[in-house]
């Protein structure tokens, strides 16, 4: 299965102890990541670490919070936007045999759907370009979704990638159609405390130059909220990193002081 560079960077980063179902162990287990070598060796051990850590909470927080969604809703139905290769609709997937987990992105999707060899039958794939709310609309409907039933919207890793415009009528498209969200971005680096704020900095400079992109977007925290409630997400709540460690590990280390993490979570 093809996996890119910048996928198997963020997923070399991921502690296995994340996925708690076995098909998603196994399937992690699966991965061939040599692709990410040649981004991993840009990094030092401290940067390794730094962003094992906040990717891994992450990670931590998307799943928790789906979780969350699907016990209060059964049957929820889970939009995975951007979902590349990565494990968590087969997680979700298999912990919620009732649900339909709906794996969305431009690529890779009937290389994962045949990788998997049909192990999770509830996971529907569908390849899309996520800025056609239009077509994204069609596709989904055609897989199965009821828009009039609970669904979950999941934006990890892509707010970053995405023109503002282009993440206003995303938002606000499933934002009528009464989903849930749970999403991550990046924060400009003034926001971010000085003692961590090169983490942030060079992790993105590296992987635009890497992968020759042309922009990466961060955003100061009371706009982004700002701008969740005005595509008419009620309630929008940022997380930060310092929480999301204490929770996850018991301790704060290495997000032990204000803004110390270049990544912060959101979910309504």
């Amino acid at each position: 299965m093809l996996i890119s560079a910048t996928s198997a960077l963020v997923l070399n980063w991921t502690s296995k102890d994340i996925w708690k179902s076995k098909n998603a162990r196994e399937y992690f287990e699966s991965l061939d990541l040599n692709e990410g070598e040649s981004l991993l060796i840009k990094f030092s051990d401290q940067e390794k670490y730094m962003h094992t850590q906040s990717v891994t909470n992450r990670k931590y927080f998307v799943r928790k919070h789906i979780v969350e969604f699907l016990k209060e809703n059964k049957k929820g139905q889970v939009i995975i936007l951007a979902a590349g290769i990565a494990p968590l609709s087969v997680e979700i997937a298999s912990l919620f045999p009732e649900s339909i987990v709906f794996d969305i992105d431009k690529y890779s999707m009937p290389d994962k759907e045949k990788h998997l060899n049909n192990n999770c039958p509830n996971i529907k794939f569908i390849e899309a370009d996520i800025t056609n709310t239009e077509f994204l609309k069609r596709a989904l409907i055609k897989n199965g979704w009821n828009p009039g039933r609970p669904s979950i919207l999941v934006m990890e890793g892509i707010t970053y990638y995405l023109l503002e415009n282009d993440l206003k009528n995303i938002l606000h498209f499933f934002a009528v159609n009464k989903a849930r969200l749970v999403a991550d971005f990046g924060l400009k680096p003034e926001c971010v405390n000085e003692k961590n704020r090169v983490f942030g900095v060079e992790v993105f400079r590296k992987i635009k130059e890497s992968v020759g992109l042309d922009f990466v977007n961060f955003y100061e925290p009371a706009y982004f909220i700002k701008l969740v409630k005005e595509c008419g997400f009620e309630n929008p709540k940022r997380f930060i990193m310092n929480d999301i460690q204490l929770e996850r590990t018991g301790q704060k280390d290495p997000f032990n002081f204000e803004e110390s993490g270049w990544i912060s979570l959101v979910k309504n």
